[in-house]
């Protein structure tokens, strides 16, 4: 599991939950949980700024 989705599972969240919050699709929040896809610099923004981490210190 990686850290990104430890880190949602801890916040009670599901990737619905995020993906609403910050604007995008599950699907797509999915993708970028599961490293097939990454994040624009804003989508990585919000992500961070919502987890409270450095998506560049995550992995």
């Amino acid at each position: 599991m990686n850290k990104i989705k430890k880190v949602r599972i801890l916040m009670g969240m599901t990737q619905k939950d995020v993906a609403k919050q910050i604007g995008i699709t599950q699907a797509m929040y999915s993708m970028i949980e599961n490293e097939k896809r990454k994040p624009s610099k804003e989508t990585a923004a919000k992500i961070e700024e919502m987890f409270g981490v450095s998506l560049f210190f995550v992995d």
